[in-house]
């Protein structure tokens, strides 16, 4: 659903506060980047990008220029190219603090020196990409977990191998194996009804998961540190 949840998210934000008219001091960063939407110039868009660029899960990651310019109809359309291109830098941009400097209310973000951190919008071409791999995901995994709404995190630590899994209504599926083993085997725990908590203003949130006594924690950075790491359990 296009990142429904973190757009509602900065809508909330947007609508909360009024005052994030961008500072003089960042227009000459940001544009260069309407420009090079308003040209259709690919070179010049992928060159404004700060890589890895993520992508909706399962997708992969955009690593590098190369890689961008091959898949920039997955990320952007003609619409969003269009909006980006024919924005204000007076009226459609604002900073938000460490957080850095959003388009409208949130469908791309670009840092202070004007490299783009993040795109919340999905074309139909990636969407559709999405559910292919979602289907042909599911082929790989045991029996015990292959049956899911949409994958949410595949993370690996030095340890273990973790997935969590929109089961619907808002139901998140834990799901662990060693670091060795395959994904067709059986997990060595599975956890159901997780909760989702949203962050403040950055759009980082974290999903919840109890065991007895135990809460299985996974922190998931979206804006700020993001690019260091995808987040920690």
């Amino acid at each position: 659903m296009k990142y429904l949840n973190y757009i509602l998210l900065c809508i909330s934000i947007l609508f909360t506060s009024n005052t994030f008219a961008l500072e003089q001091k960042y227009h000459e960063f940001v544009l260069p980047v309407i420009a090079s939407f308003k040209t259709h110039d690919k070179p010049a868009i992928a060159a404004h990008i700060r890589y890895p660029l993520k992508r909706q899960y399962p997708l992969p990651d955009i690593k590098n220029e190369a890689e961008f310019i091959n898949r920039f109809d997955e990320v952007f359309d003609e619409e969003l190219v269009t909006i980006i291109g024919s924005s204000n830098i007076n009226t459609d941009w604002g900073s938000v603090g460490w957080r850095g400097i959003m388009l409208n209310n949130g469908v791309m973000w670009v840092d202070t020196g004007g490299k783009i951190i993040g795109i919340n919008s999905g074309t139909s071409k990636e969407q559709t990409l999405v559910k292919s791999l979602i289907e042909q995901g599911k082929q790989s995994l045991h029996l015990s977990v292959n049956t899911f709404k949409k994958p949410v995190l595949d993370w690996k630590t030095a340890k273990y191998h973790i997935r969590v899994d929109d089961l619907g209504e808002h139901n998140f599926r834990y799901a662990v194996w060693g670091i060795n083993k395959k994904l067709s085997d059986k997990p060595s725990m599975a956890l159901l009804n997780g909760d989702i908590t949203f962050e403040g203003s950055g759009g980082n949130y974290h999903y919840t998961f109890k065991n007895c006594r135990y809460s299985y924690v996974l922190q998931v950075a979206i804006i700020g540190c993001y690019y260091i790491t995808a987040g920690w359990l």
